[in-house]
């Protein structure tokens, strides 16, 4: 980490601390500036710039998934739940969970997969990106989507950690294979499958394409079924050379005390309309498959 940016994190992490130990009380955005030393608009611009989502919202998606891990991996009360977590009242608590999961506490319960899933930040220097990456700290989050297909165009990669990787040309070359083969829509998101599910292994197939129920994209294309499965799903934000070192930040350091364990199947790369990899930022979603060691959220909760 630069040493210049060494006393700002902390005083963000000593701030994160706070709100992780005490998610069950009010957390006034004035009372959390001065914890952290600043004034109330200094912090606010601090906080923002350096996590990419104001403190109001981190806190409120950060109790929302703290209530929903409770809902999946205990057999508490829903208005206990919501009390728990900060809300003041069964009303309040249900009625902001169905805003941000679309469903009621109730329906998720019953569905019994983790969605949408908030995990908490740490600012740590020994779990931190390393200050060469120009990319902000990503967001992470436990995820689960059914499964689907996807058609586009495959090849052989060697990736992030073989001996003589090539994805850095291979990747972005499979793309412009199938934009010629193919009229792209405008308003879909671009998925890169990664086929890992022989296990480990310096190359891979990787398939380019679009998620194509219910209509194909017809051509002579590749066809994969990708199953239903639990992910733990990167959020990233900055230049495009800069995601393979948050890649192998993410595996190697963040990854290995997370409370979930990768497995081997069919990582996602998710890529909006519109996708543009020459911009100076990018954004797009990278979806590891897992399965759960133990609860992420509980860890850092009151009495966690």
């Amino acid at each position: 980490m630069e040493p210049s940016r060494q006393p700002q994190w902390a005083r963000i992490e000593r701030v994160l601390n706070y709100i992780h130990l005490n998610l069950d009380k009010p957390l006034a955005v004035s009372s959390l500036a001065r914890i952290g030393g600043w004034s109330r608009w200094q912090f606010n611009r601090v906080f923002s710039g350096q996590t990419g989502c104001s403190v109001g919202r981190y806190v409120r998606e950060l109790r929302l998934s703290l209530a929903a891990e409770m809902l999946l991996f205990t057999d508490q009360r829903i208005i206990d739940i919501g009390l728990a977590c900060g809300f003041g009242s069964d009303i309040s608590f249900c009625r902001s969970f169905k805003q941000h999961f679309g469903c009621s506490p109730a329906k998720y319960r019953q569905r019994g997969l983790p969605c949408l899933l908030k995990t908490p930040l740490c600012l740590d220097p020994d779990h931190l990106p390393p200050a060469s990456v120009k990319a902000r700290i990503p967001d992470i989050r436990l995820d689960s989507r059914p499964g689907f297909t996807v058609t586009g165009v495959a090849g052989r990669v060697h990736g992030l950690f073989s001996p003589c990787p090539d994805f850095r040309t291979r990747v972005p070359s499979l793309w412009h294979r199938l934009a010629r083969q193919v009229a792209l829509p405008d308003d879909r998101p671009r998925i890169g499958v990664l086929d890992l599910s022989s296990g480990p292994s310096p190359a891979f197939t990787y398939l380019a394409g679009l998620a194509t129920e219910p209509e194909p994209l017809g051509g002579r294309l590749n066809t994969l079924q990708v199953p239903a499965q639990n992910y733990v799903v990167l959020s990233f934000r900055g230049p495009i050379t800069s995601l393979a070192d948050i890649l192998t930040w993410f595996f190697q350091a963040w990854l290995p005390h997370a409370g979930c364990q990768a497995v081997y199947g069919y990582d996602l790369e998710v890529y909006p309309p519109g996708f543009d990899p020459a911009a100076p930022e990018v954004s797009m979603e990278y979806w590891v498959p897992v399965k759960l060691v133990e609860p992420l959220i509980a860890r850092h909760a009151p009495n966690g």
